[in-house]
């Protein structure tokens, strides 16, 4: 019953209209203080729209091979319920030895990614967790640990219908590789050894479409970082 209450408040909330509009996730991310052993602890408040994306340390020049941007930090989201309409975009910490956590939250129209690196000049790999969201019409993924998995728990989450949008990009160079598929709810690293096993349990996703549903791999799926 709680899961179908929950499902049917995404759904609505997915067809409001496009003119609608929140405080964006960066602003208040911006704002928030330190708090439980957090650089930020960000607490969101029941039923708002917050939008856009979010990036949490550096990315990856492909050019120059070099760590670029802010340093990441330790991040606490505490949805109590918010709406995220990441529109297009990603809640992302990035090549960092940070943690995020993240709960309560019902995302839209964009996913949650851990994403890490491991050769031998750069060791920065993320930790974290995410509990308890509901995810309706994600692109590429619900939630997608690239580069990453030990020390990261995905717990009683509600995945549907995640977006294919076609290939994703190999990390590296930019390209993108029919081997990282999209359009999988939830996504991890098949690199055990170089990123750890990460704790999924007791996640529920769905597909609307019947023949997709039936797919093990539209659910849940292994992926390589590397193509």
């Amino acid at each position: 019953m709680l899961r179908t209450a929950t499902l049917l408040i995404a759904v609505l909330i997915a067809t409001l209209p496009a003119t609608v509009k929140g405080v964006t996730l960066r602003e208040v991310y911006e704002a928030a203080e330190p708090g439980g052993g957090y650089d930020r602890d960000v607490v969101l408040e029941t039923g708002q729209v917050y939008t856009g994306g979010l990036l949490i340390g550096p990315i990856l020049s492909p050019l120059s091979w070099e760590l670029e941007g802010e340093r990441g930090c330790d991040v606490r989201i505490t949805g109590n319920g918010a709406i995220l309409d990441l529109r297009g975009e990603q809640i992302c910490i990035s090549f960092c030895q940070n943690r995020l956590d993240i709960e309560d939250c019902i995302v839209l129209n964009g996913n949650i990614r851990f994403r890490g690196i491991n050769t031998g000049d750069y060791v920065e790999i993320p930790e974290g967790s995410v509990r308890y969201c509901t995810f309706y019409g994600p692109h590429d993924y619900g939630v997608r640990l690239q580069g990453s998995g030990g020390n990261i728990t995905i717990e009683r989450n509600i995945v549907v219908d995640a977006v294919d949008t076609g290939w994703d990009y190999i990390y590296m160079h930019g390209a993108s590789s029919e081997w990282i598929p999209t359009g999988t709810n939830i996504s991890m690293s098949g690199q055990f050894g170089y990123y750890g096993v990460p704790v999924v349990r007791e996640n529920w996703t769905w597909h609307s479409d019947p023949v997709v549903n039936a797919i093990p791999l539209a659910h849940f799926s292994f992926l390589c970082e590397y193509g």
